[in-house]
């Protein structure tokens, strides 16, 4: 009889956010789509921001997001933690509270056991309770790999929203959590690193994205997503095209997952770093400045990444600090400027 465990990464081919359809292929795919006018959106799918905004009233809106993936991590207790983490990421990140969660479920009943199914589903509910949110249902198929993930609705004052247009220039660029899952993932998949050297990783898939800022540092915030598949670069890309500035990077700034630099020094890859590469580099100055190491870090497909936030000058130092007080990683990586050139703009990583 075989007792080994059940390692979900090995029963999927890509594993978290690095699932995702290229941004350069999905913006084709959207290209068309039929655009929606009402005065009560205040967020659609047009600047490509991490949740939609309804407002209800003038003091109350709405926030709608979803996200699933198939197993990035092996354990399913922490893979349903991630995968709530990720999900509920987009609710913190238009600066939101989250208030519910239904559950998107495809299971391959005939390959893995019901007591997979149990704990995925205790790890998400632990999470989404953490958040202080409720689990009120959700939808399941049968299929032949796993993906799980949560549509989440979330509550915020229409004027305390965070979007992605709202960078100024002047404003520090803070980046919450260090990068390097995508690369970690796929060297812990085939095995070419411990779960020792994971372990960082995984609990920074795991920590929510909650920042619980008082009222003045959470409107210093003029900007703000989270960081997922289509790696720092792709998403920074949205808020230089949403506000219409250039985000300038200190590549030699930017927090590194332990391990990280080890593992895309020896080229282990996925898939999304090269489309994360060719969607980003027409927008961008300085990349010759760069090592490879450094530059594949930018790129790098992150699942339940950190915030990216756009952070008023004089409130800075006192944001940073706060912060860190959660996310000890926590760094300001750059800056945003004028728009130039290019929307994206690289500094000699020294």
């Amino acid at each position: 009889m075989n007792t080994a465990p059940i390692r979900l990464t090995h029963t999927v081919a890509k594993g978290g956010c690095a699932a995702k359809i290229a941004a350069g292929s999905l913006g084709e795919l959207l290209r068309n789509l039929t655009s929606v006018a009402h005065e009560d959106l205040l967020v659609g799918h047009d600047r490509l921001d991490d949740a939609a905004v309804w407002r209800l009233r003038p003091d109350l809106a709405l926030i709608h997001t979803l996200d699933f993936f198939t197993p990035v991590v092996d354990d399913p207790f922490e893979f349903g933690s991630v995968a709530a983490a990720n999900a509920l990421s987009d609710v913190f990140a238009m600066g939101g509270t989250p208030l519910t969660a239904l559950t998107i479920l495809a299971y391959p009943l005939d390959t893995l056991p019901q007591s997979v199914l149990h704990e995925l589903m205790a790890g998400a509910d632990a999470t989404i309770r953490e958040a202080g949110a409720h689990l009120v249902g959700g939808h399941s198929i049968e299929d032949d790999t796993l993906k799980f993930g949560f549509s989440v609705t979330g509550l915020a004052h229409p004027q305390r929203l965070w979007r992605n247009d709202g960078a100024r220039p002047g404003d520090a660029l803070v980046l919450t959590k260090a990068l390097g899952t995508g690369t970690l993932a796929g060297a812990r998949k085939h095995d070419l690193i411990d779960a020792d050297t994971m372990s960082e990783a995984i609990a920074s898939m795991r920590q929510l994205n909650r920042l619980d800022l008082p009222e003045r540092l959470h409107a210093a915030v003029h900007a703000a997503t989270d960081v997922t598949g289509f790696g720092l670069l792709g998403h920074a890309l949205h808020v230089a095209q949403a506000s219409a500035v250039t985000l300038q990077f200190d590549a030699a700034a930017v927090p590194r997952l332990p391990g990280a630099e080890d593992t895309l020094r020896r080229g282990i890859l996925t898939k999304a770093h090269g489309s994360n590469a060719r969607y980003v580099e027409p927008h961008l100055s300085g990349r010759e400045r760069l090592g490879e190491v450094d530059w594949l870090t930018l790129v790098d497909p992150q699942t339940s990444g950190g915030l990216l936030l756009a952070v008023a000058p004089d409130a800075h130092d006192e944001f940073i600090a706060h912060v860190r007080e959660r996310f000890e990683r926590a760094a300001v990586v750059g800056r945003v400027e004028p728009r130039g050139e290019r929307a994206l703009a690289l500094v000699d990583a020294g």
